[in-house]
């Protein structure tokens, strides 16, 4: 495993290269009680659609102590397109904006206003309660050149650095 310091370059996901398997399976790393919300691996499953059985967890010695407090949930990606995130339909409860969301639920694994570009037709201040929403988890493609076979997403913190998170995740990061 190794470590990629890639971000989203915009509201649109990460930039794809013409090197990268689609479709593929990539992993978006989830805190678990992150900001307050209770999860348990069956509000997890039914966050990203995900059976408790795919969901991964991170505490097989492979990975270091911080990270291993968390789960990965699976996520499918799409064909090609120059941008790369995984749909995932999110059905809006009490109180729910596309901020809250994004930011607490999903953990910043994606933006607000990536929420808006891929949902056109609804109008985010005046969203019902039971509305299906797509939002686009960043993620992206190993690609075939880096003889990787999976990519994990994870959304910096304020106290990380690069040399932390890849300390956290036992990879090596290029000093």
């Amino acid at each position: 495993m190794t470590m990629a310091t890639a971000a989203p370059a915009s509201v649109e996901g990460f930039n794809c290269t013409a090197n990268c398997t689609y479709p593929c399976q990539a992993y978006a790393l989830y805190r678990v009680g992150f900001a307050g919300v209770p999860l348990d691996l069956a509000a997890i499953g039914d966050l990203f659609a995900v059976s408790r059985a795919r969901q991964q967890p991170l505490h097989d010695g492979r990975v270091g102590q911080r990270a291993a407090a968390a789960r990965a949930a699976p996520v499918q990606l799409p064909l090609p397109a120059p941008s790369s995130y995984a749909p995932m339909q999110y059905q809006i409860g009490p109180g729910d904006t596309y901020w809250i969301v994004s930011t607490t639920k999903l953990q910043n694994l994606t933006q607000y206003q990536a929420v808006e570009r891929v949902n056109p037709t609804l109008v985010p201040t005046d969203l019902d309660v039971g509305t299906m929403v797509t939002f686009p988890v960043f993620c992206k493609c190993p690609a075939v050149t880096d003889n990787d076979t999976t990519l994990v997403t994870y959304v910096m913190q304020p106290k990380d650095t690069y040399v932390s998170v890849a300390a956290a995740f036992s990879v090596a990061y290029p000093q």
